[in-house]
């Protein structure tokens, strides 16, 4: 029987919205703050019910809430809670929060307010996380955050594991895939490392088809009923590999290349298209 492969195009139906606008308290070697140029601003829960009732007359699906990081790593959008449920009640629109480390009451808050999908980071390297993000923190400190969020009875929670973030190279993210075995999370959203101007990680080279590839075949064997996506943060230098990191055992791409989509065709895949964030399943 074919394998039914689906293909995300969030665009303008699905923006990505800080709550922190261009602030962070962190300097990630990987992002320096320069992701957070390219989201909507809304550091006000004012701003933030103007922003969604723009997007719901327009006629967007919804949209990631994130933002930068306090000093602790958390994302401050449990602040953000009541506007959030205010939102959810007037309009239709899909709500996926970014949380960062942020604890257990915070997260009982966004739960309550309604939040659709919550997306997690989880790294398997105390190294990765001290080197790279410049915090004390362990992988059992994000683990945590996925413990927290299913005993909360968050609707959908998707942990994303970045390839490569460490310069380039593997650094937890294979542990970072065991970790995940116990908890069986519904989806994975596997992302890589994107060397971007004005980050310390500017010049390196990101990872390779063929570690990205075993990353994929490491988790979809050790979670076979895990929905494993490739997310839309990644390098996209070169899309060549795409329709190998799918027969690995994707299951979604989000924004693959028009080639990628009829060479899957081709090999009989079936495509299914959504305009919608990969976390909305």
């Amino acid at each position: 029987m074919p394998r039914t492969i689906e293909c995300f195009y969030p665009g303008d139906g699905f923006p990505a919205i800080s709550v922190t606008g261009n602030q962070c308290s962190l300097d990630c070697k990987h992002c320096s703050k320069k992701y957070l140029e390219g989201m909507v601003p809304a550091t006000r829960p004012e701003e933030l019910l103007q922003v969604a009732e723009a997007l719901a007359e327009r006629g967007a699906k919804g949209f990631l809430l994130s933002g930068g990081s306090d000093g602790d790593g958390r994302v401050r959008i449990a602040d953000f809670a009541p506007a959030i449920a205010e939102i959810k009640a007037g309009t239709d629109l899909l709500v996926n929060a970014h949380v960062g480390l942020s604890r257990r009451e915070d997260l009982e808050k966004l739960v309550n307010a309604g939040v659709d999908a919550f997306s997690t980071d989880l790294y398997g390297d105390e190294d990765t996380i001290r080197e790279v993000l410049g915090l004390r923190a362990t992988p059992e400190d994000y683990l945590q955050v996925l413990r927290d969020l299913r005993s909360l009875g968050a609707p959908r929670v998707a942990p994303h594991v970045c390839v490569g973030i460490h310069g380039g190279k593997l650094g937890g993210e294979l542990r970072a895939l065991e970790m995940l075995r116990s908890l069986r999370p519904d989806a994975l959203i596997l992302i890589s490392l994107i060397p971007t101007k004005g980050t310390f990680y500017a010049d390196v080279s990101p990872p390779d088809k063929d570690t990205i590839v075993s990353v994929v075949a490491k988790a979809r064997k050790l979670l076979p009923d895990t929905r494993l996506l490739l997310g839309c943060m990644r390098s996209k230098m070169d899309r060549s590999p795409e329709v190998d990191i799918v027969e690995a055992g994707v299951d979604g791409i989000v924004l693959p290349a028009s080639t990628t989509v009829e060479k899957l065709r081709l090999r009989g895949y079936n495509i299914k298209k959504k305009a919608t964030c990969c976390a909305m399943i």
